[in-house]
């Protein structure tokens, strides 16, 4: 990430969530690296974190019961 960004937060998961300096909010996940969304508000940069991490985490329903 480039040093124009201020680190926000991280999700135990990998999520990252970075702050450019227009004010949107970048997202990027430790286990898809080259992938980032941008959002305006960091309710839609935990957003994104959450949509990454359902579809990286297998659901329940697929344990083979």
């Amino acid at each position: 990430m480039g040093s124009d960004l201020s680190f926000v937060n991280s999700t135990e998961s990998g999520c990252q969530i970075f702050r450019d300096t227009s004010g949107c909010y970048v997202v990027s996940h430790a286990l898809n690296p080259g992938q980032r969304a941008i959002t305006a508000t960091l309710a839609g940069a935990y957003a994104a974190c959450q949509g990454w991490e359902r579809r990286i985490q297998p659901c329940p329903a697929d344990s083979g019961g």
